[in-house]
């Protein structure tokens, strides 16, 4: 998954793309783009720069000789026609010179919170929204024997900010009933098959429970996948569309830190923990807004629209009928 820009974008969205390109060109030892770009397709369409074994950058030529340019570190991609490449190589001057001003540039995380501050991102066609994230001690052979162990939600308040929750065991039964009164929407990624069933578990409530709560949630692992039949992993989807990653490697990174803390009772396990959860929804949150905001996303050059309307659809579909709060399969922190 990545981004597509615009020329007009790719100078208004904080990013590298330009540095890394021109890093590029530098290697091929030419001066300009035209140049760079008539010497590496003498030998083929495809043109890959590694560094190592890592993939950094691809140049390809499209059979109408538009050009496809694709940082694969930023996870940007931009298309050029022949206007473009002459208005890409006055790019490149300007930054060779020195002349292209960068301090109106916004990063993706800003021009989305810019967003959601004046009112735009704040519901869902016309709902409020909840996200949350939970963590665990994991019982592989019996999702209802997930212990839970602490969790954190979001909600965006009525000056349109961001107001998190802190939720330990004590308190987990209150929260889960105010998610099945919540009059909007409960969002998170992989919820309906792992975070709400463990909620509901842990707090031995009914199955019908468990329904009412699946049945108002938008999941976004279930839609990235109804969108694009990939099933990918937050911390993926997060660094390609909005640049922000995890702060610890997994969750039994986390299980770690809170057996740590239950033998010691040191404090600063137990705050990496809560900071690594709540970072969690900063993520989820961030891919939500990104996905409200653009109504698109690009993966394997294919561009892929969609409504909200589309959005609340596809995050819960595979809600059925039969007793399916058993089931342990898509289980993904």
């Amino acid at each position: 998954m990545y981004k597509r820009f615009t020329l007009e974008e790719l100078k208004t969205v904080q990013n590298n793309f330009v540095s890394n390109f021109y890093s590029i060109v530098k290697k091929e030892h030419c001066m300009m783009t035209m140049d760079f770009f008539k010497k590496i397709f003498k030998e083929g369409e495809d043109v890959y720069y590694f560094n190592r074994w890592e993939a950094i950058f691809r140049c390809s030529q499209l059979p109408n000789e538009d050009l496809v340019l694709m940082d694969e570190r930023e996870k940007v991609q931009l298309v050029l026609d022949e206007q473009g490449k002459r208005d890409f190589q006055n790019v490149i001057k300007n930054y060779l010179i020195k002349k292209e001003k960068v301090n109106g540039q916004k990063s993706i995380e800003n021009i989305l919170l810019d967003a959601f501050q004046s009112g735009v991102l704040s519901n869902i066609l016309g709902k409020s929204y909840l996200v949350y994230d939970i963590e665990t001690i994991w019982s592989l052979d019996d999702l209802s024997q997930m212990k839970f162990t602490l969790a954190y939600s979001m909600e965006p308040n009525s000056q349109n900010k961001m107001t998190y929750e802190y939720i330990d065991p004590n308190n987990l039964d209150s929260f889960v009933q105010k998610m099945l009164d919540f009059d909007g929407y409960i969002v998170w990624y992989n919820n309906i098959w792992f975070d709400n069933p463990v909620c509901i578990f842990n707090t031995e409530r009914w199955p019908e429970d468990l329904q009412k709560l699946n049945e108002k949630s938008i999941d976004l692992y279930v839609l990235i996948h109804a969108l694009t039949g990939k099933r990918m992993w937050l911390n993926k989807v997060s660094e390609a569309l909005v640049g922000v990653s995890k702060t610890l490697e997994s969750g039994a990174e986390g299980e770690v830190l809170y057996q740590k803390y239950l033998e010691s009772g040191d404090e600063k396990h137990l705050e990496t923990l809560k900071q690594y959860c709540k970072n969690d929804v900063r993520m989820t949150a961030l891919v939500l807004l990104y996905l409200m905001y653009y109504k698109k996303v690009f993966i394997e050059e294919e561009e892929i629209t969609f409504t909200l309307e589309e959005v609340i659809e596809k995050a819960n579909r595979e809600i059925k009928e039969e007793k399916w709060w058993n089931s342990q399969q898509n289980i993904f922190e």
